[in-house]
């Protein structure tokens, strides 16, 4: 089996991962065999990125984009495929960019040339000081064998097995399998856990907000690069703080909609550490994203463009800046029995005004009379009101232009809901008709007898 590998020098836990999405963006099966190093099924990917000099250097431009420096080597096999990428690490040169670093290579080992490879190979390229097990042999190992007057992978080949299993042990049979191109190991693909975080330790202590949000771009960056090569997006920043006394100030950025412009993203970031500042100096910064699905907008033919969700969540930041939290959002209808019930929920977009919506549902035969529409009081209006002997309204007697002779009315309607609360509800409806042509709807709570005006008619 052709098999990629992709080798990358820093082995901190952020490029470990990176080095993971760099190799995702190229092919669907991967494997992290260690820290900075990761296997990739390369076969089939041919109509993707050409031959396989085309299939490497889509390796390396992928770890680019995440901002890291990668050797990359392409042959039968895994044992093979790293030593062929360790050849390559010594012709990578590091350039500056505004990811982090540029600069990779790679090395191709056709199937036809991989004795000839592996044969000129010198027995230090199995002794790395970060040790795969299972790939690499024991730093005593190679010592031995230079002992004993070997040099190259070449020479050990050429030995017959079972002198060799007599001198080493059991570990012979490792050995001469690397040495022939044998040394494959089994290739187990992953699912890596879409985990996409960045973070910085600050050598002074940061106190105010230039210095934090310089920062946070550089991280912004790299975080939109990484979702940009898995074809992501994030729907949701939590950025933490690490202050002076070694607490942290964690805060979450909900987004109106998916996004990775980093722009945009920096602005919301803005809006939060100034409407809530740390309250002592920062010493280390840590940005996640939670991702989501690439989701690709359809611009109108006609009309003017609509707003990004980035660009959404901008503006609302800014309200809830002025305004206070909880008092933007939208109203939403609660799960109640309650009349007139209404919320506040976070906002979100509108759907989308291209996607048909259902039919109204069809009038009964023989009624034209057209619904009103009613306007809530908030809250409800106190009022008295004076009833026949039947019960029925007679007399509002409320504020202003709510009170008045009742001509006509319609009700009750009782409802009896939430009984096993702590706020039970018990009262009846009314639609009433006020002398000179006013509409409401006024309730009696049950318990207590008090009238409420609930709505207005228009």
């Amino acid at each position: 089996m052709r098999v990629a590998c992709l080798l990358v020098p820093d082995l901190s836990l952020v490029a470990a991962q990176a080095a993971v999405e760099a190799a995702c963006a190229v092919s669907p099966r991967v494997e992290e065999t260690a820290p900075g190093l990761v296997h990739l099924d390369a076969s089939g990917l041919s109509s993707l990125f050409g031959d396989e000099r085309g299939i490497a250097r889509a390796l390396v431009a992928s770890a680019e984009r995440v901002g890291l420096c990668a050797a990359v080597g392409i042959a039968e096999g895994k044992s093979v495929a790293l030593l062929a990428a360790r050849a390559a690490l010594a012709d990578v040169e590091l350039e500056a960019s505004p990811n982090g670093v540029r600069g990779g290579a790679f090395r191709v080992v056709p199937r036809e040339e991989q004795a000839a490879f592996l044969a000129d190979l010198p027995l230090f390229a199995l002794a790395s000081s970060a040790r795969v097990p299972g790939l690499d042999l024991d730093g005593d190992l190679v010592e031995t064998l230079q002992r004993f007057g070997l040099r190259t992978l070449g020479e050990i080949a050429r030995l017959p097995p079972g002198p060799l299993a007599a001198r080493l042990g059991p570990g012979a049979a490792p050995l001469l399998r690397i040495a022939r191109g044998e040394g494959e190991g089994t290739f187990v693909p992953q699912h890596p856990p879409e985990r996409f975080e960045e973070g910085e330790e600050l050598e002074w202590e940061a106190t105010s907000l230039e210095p934090l949000l310089f920062l946070c771009k550089a991280l912004l960056d790299r975080l939109c690069a990484r979702l940009g090569a898995r074809g992501l997006m994030a729907r949701e920043l939590t950025l933490l703080l690490r202050l002076e006394g070694g607490s942290w100030d964690a805060r979450s950025i909900e987004l109106a909609g998916p996004s990775r412009e980093a722009q945009p993203l920096l602005q919301l970031l803005r809006l939060s550490l100034e409407g809530r500042p740390p309250v002592s100096g920062v010493r280390a910064v840590r940005l996640c994203a939670a991702p989501a699905r690439e989701v690709l907008a359809q611009l109108p033919l006609f009309g003017p463009r609509t707003a990004s969700p980035t660009q959404v969540a901008a503006a609302v930041a800014r309200l809830h800046a002025l305004v206070g939290e909880g008092r933007v959002g939208m109203p939403v209808a609660p799960d109640t029995h309650r009349p007139f019930a209404a919320e506040v929920a976070r906002f979100a977009p509108p759907p989308d005004e291209t996607q048909p919506r259902a039919a109204p549902a069809a009038r009964p035969a023989g009624r034209d009379e057209v619904p009103l529409a009613a306007r809530a009081l908030r809250p409800p209006r106190e009022a008295e009101v004076r009833c026949d002997a039947r019960g029925q309204p007679l007399l509002v007697i409320g504020e202003g232009a709510l009170g008045g002779r009742v001509v006509q009315s319609a009700g009750p309607w009782r409802t009896v809901a939430e009984w096993w609360t702590d706020r039970p509800l018990a009262l009846d409806s009314y639609d009433l008709e006020i002398a000179g042509g006013l509409l409401i709807r006024a309730s009696r709570e049950l318990d207590s007898g008090a009238w409420w005006i609930e709505a207005v008619y228009d």
